[in-house]
This record gives C-alpha cells, structure tokens and sequence, in this order.
C-alpha cells in the first residue's frame, strides 16, 4: 500500500490539494475476498459493520468499504460473492462490476443475470459498484450515466452523485495487469474528488479499467488492523471527533488462502503453504498418506502413525518376517503351542512343519 499525495486538477489557481492511498495486490485469486459485514450471514443478516471490524474477522491486511448498501435497512445491495459462496444476485441489475472467476481472471464491467450464475467458470468474488469510471484506459462515465441504474447511491440526483467532490474508493488493474485498490479521503461537498477527476486520475496513474466502489462516508482504509482514513462523519457520541460509518461489504487483502483452508485437518496453513503434521501426511492439502518408497513392502497399511503391518510381518516399513515364537499383525503375540514349537507368523496355528 503506497500513500500519495497529489493536485486535481494538476494545474490552475481552482487546484486543491487530494491525498489517499493505492494497494497493489499479488495474486488476487488467493490474496483477494469480498467479505460480508461482521462476518458470514452478514448480508442475509442486513448487518452493518465498521470496516474495523469486518477486517478483524476476515485477517485482512487491508480493508477498504465494497459495495453499496440500504442505509435505512442495512440490506447489501448488487450482487455479491464471497469467497465462492453467492450471497446476492441482483438479478442482472445494471452496474459496473468487479469480480474474480475460479480460473484467476478478473472481469470489470456489466453483467448479465446469466454471467453471475455461470458454473462453468463460477466468480469466486463479486462486488457492485456505481459507474464504470475507466474502460480500456478510456474515461467512461457519460457511457456509464446513460447505461447504469441510479438507484442504488443514495447522494441525489445521478448528475450529483457523480460531479460532488468527496471522498471516494475503487477497483481497477494497471497494465501489468495487477489488481489496485484505490482510496481517496473527502468529505462531501468539502474536499476529495469528483468522479470525473478520479477518472482522469487514474487513468494518469496508469490504471486500464476501474470501477466506483461506495464512497463519501463509507470510504474506508484499515491496514493491519489499524484506521488509516480520515473519516468524515461526526461521532455520535461527541460531535468534536470522527468516526468511521458502519458499512456493508469489504475487500479485503489477506495472506494467501491455503486449499482446503484446514489443510484437510491435518496441518496448519503458514503463509499460504499448508505444513502437515506428524511424520506420515503430504501434499499440498496434507491429504495423502506416504509411509515411504517401499510402501509399507506390501506386507501393510500407510495410517497416520505409520505402517500398520499385516500379521506375520513387523519393522517401521513391514519388510521382517516376525521372529519365531510370534505372530500375527506387527508379530505382537506370542505363540502358544507345545513344547515350545514354533507356530504360523500369520495365525498362529501349531500345525505346521
């Protein structure tokens, strides 16, 4: 996450001064979730949640506010996918999308009901905005005027919505093709930017295609764990200080996701890597048993604990004979015959030669 502070417009005696940060995310497919407020369910829930502490739940490294919600109801508005896991489905309303699909590609842009519900290549992460601010390094917000549903931000007419300055968040890729998460901090009607000049911005930034996430007082910025934005709304405890706005989803950068995330209950995930437990579990997942290249000597069976040997055999890899005097599974009894004759490794009859 870098901090920059710049001049929008770059040039002129109206230039205001406008500070914020970009995030640049590493392998979005596994670093990357749309998280609901306060955790699963929050959406069905109509919960609202600072970004605090939806951040907290989901181990964010950094956290910003998602996509728009009811401020009376609390309802999650658009469509949202968290983490492989459809939690709305706007039926094809008509805003700019961000997602990312189950093999890592990132689709910015309108969606059709259709697209949303695709399993033959399903989002794993969907998130609503407003305004498809840049298209292909071109700014393309009177396209996006004409095309969008206006109803879901809440600043007024459309036209207001998109020329008052205030703080605002977005998503988008630079030409590297790397994900860049955007914040601005403002203050409606006071300070920040407008949607044009956002636009223009990070189309200078080198930014190919971004979208309008939630703005004004929902925009906020946690890094590990901490407020990074200057929020914009008074507390409602005391009108002298601010406080950040219980909001709806959040994206969220984390460390890289281990698959399964349990590690099949037999490791720990570090750093996106699982490392299994005990002597005996590898893999990726930590799903498969290797009791060694001799496999137990096909005299056994690779458990947990190791070899688990078929009777008349023993050792750590089931490669001896069991001594005479025992027998059966890891030659643990001792035979009984008379005269102390030896008895079948396998059985332990005393009818043998």
């Amino acid at each position: 996450t870098r901090t920059f502070v710049s001049y929008v417009p770059s040039g002129g005696e109206d230039r205001r001064a406008v500070y914020g940060h970009f995030t640049f995310v590493r392998n979005p497919l596994r670093t990357f979730s749309v998280l609901e407020p306060g955790g699963t369910g929050g959406c069905q829930a109509h919960r609202r949640a600072p970004v605090e502490e939806t951040a907290k739940l989901g181990k964010c490294l950094v956290a910003q506010n998602g996509g728009y919600f009811d401020m009376r109801t609390g309802e999650c508005l658009g469509n949202v996918v968290s983490d492989g896991k459809l939690v709305r489905n706007s039926g094809g309303l008509q805003n700019a999308q961000f997602g990312i699909r189950k093999d890592g590609t990132m689709v910015f842009g309108y969606l059709s009901e259709e697209d949303v519900l695709d399993q033959a290549n399903p989002f794993v992460q969907l998130v609503s905005g407003v305004v498809w601010l840049l298209r292909d390094g071109e700014v393309y917000i009177h396209q996006s005027q004409m095309a969008e549903c206006d109803e879901i931000q809440t600043t007024g007419t459309f036209d207001k919505f998109i020329n008052v300055i205030s703080a605002r968040t977005a998503v988008g890729h630079n030409r590297q093709g790397q994900l860049v998460l955007v914040h601005v901090d403002g203050q409606t009607e006071s300070r920040g930017v407008n949607l044009w000049e956002m636009a223009e911005f990070l189309k200078k930034q080198g930014i190919i295609n971004a979208i309008n996430l939630d703005g004004g007082g929902s925009a906020t910025l946690v890094l590990n764990g901490t407020l990074a934005s200057y929020p914009s709304e008074h507390c409602s405890f005391d009108n002298m200080w601010r406080c950040p706005r219980s909001i709806s989803t959040v994206v969220c950068v984390h460390e890289p996701a281990c698959e399964p995330a349990d590690c099949s209950g037999h490791g720990d995930c570090v750093e996106g890597e699982c490392r299994c437990a005990g002597g005996f579990w590898r893999g990726p997942a930590c799903d498969i048993l290797d009791c060694g290249p001799s496999n137990c000597s096909l005299h056994g069976i690779c458990t947990d604990a190791g070899c688990r040997c078929d009777a008349g055999w023993t050792g750590s890899s089931c490669s001896e004979e069991c001594p005479m005097g025992w027998y059966g599974p890891n030659c643990q009894k001792p035979c009984a015959c008379e005269h102390a004759c030896p008895c079948d490794r396998e059985t332990g009859s005393c009818n043998v030669t």
